[in-house]
């Protein structure tokens, strides 16, 4: 009889520790931007209240530097989730599921009081987002692969990528990314310029 009680409470545990995994399961999907149905990828809503892992900017080339003289003409600022980076901070690897938003936006610069050519965001651009994808999935997808999800959305519409085929329209721009990527690193996580983002180093 004792036994049997011993049995019956041991199930009763299993069973409270299943439910809470499937439940933990449940609040933390794969990523909170991914249709796991179709593989499509949005911009997360609440990306701003992520962590900003670092800031790009792209300064006057070209014509715009003969004609506006020397200046920032846009803005890239990279957000990820808060436990992406306390993950990479003890594995040295992007998790799967970790979610890169850079944000495009156009900038103006001007002289202040701390420089001649100073210059600032202004308005939305659009978004490039990437989710990384440990697993392979969505394989028939053009927009999943070399352990990535990759889409670049327009301003006016952050849920329909304008992204047709990542090898063609993404990859070409990460390449020297790799060239630049730890040695050690896992080899799709040498697709992201890690170096541009001190709080990954720390």
């Amino acid at each position: 009889m004792r036994q049997r009680m011993i049995s019956i409470a041991l199930l009763a545990v299993v069973a409270i520790l299943v439910t809470g995994a499937m439940m933990s399961e449940d609040k933390h999907p794969f990523a909170p931007n991914v249709d796991m149905t179709t593989g499509a990828i949005r911009v997360p809503d609440n990306y701003t209240e992520w962590l900003a892992l670092g800031t790009w900017t792209h300064a006057h080339t070209d014509e715009k530097l003969d004609k506006m003289g020397p200046g920032i003409h846009e803005y890239h600022v990279v957000y990820t989730q808060p436990e992406t980076l306390a993950y990479y901070q003890q594995h040295r690897r992007f998790p799967d599921g970790a979610v890169l938003v850079k944000e495009l936006s156009n900038a103006k610069t001007m002289a202040m009081t701390t420089g001649p050519a100073v210059g600032h965001g202004t308005t939305i651009k659009g978004w490039f987002v990437l989710v990384r994808d440990t697993e392979g999935r969505f394989k028939d997808s053009r927009l999943w692969g070399d352990g990535w999800a990759w889409s670049l959305f327009n301003a006016d519409d952050p849920t329909h990528t304008v992204s047709k085929d990542y090898k063609t329209e993404c990859v070409p721009c990460h390449i020297p990314a790799r060239q630049l990527a730890p040695e050690k690193a896992v080899d799709a996580d040498k697709w992201i310029y890690s170096f541009g983002y001190p709080v990954l180093q720390k």
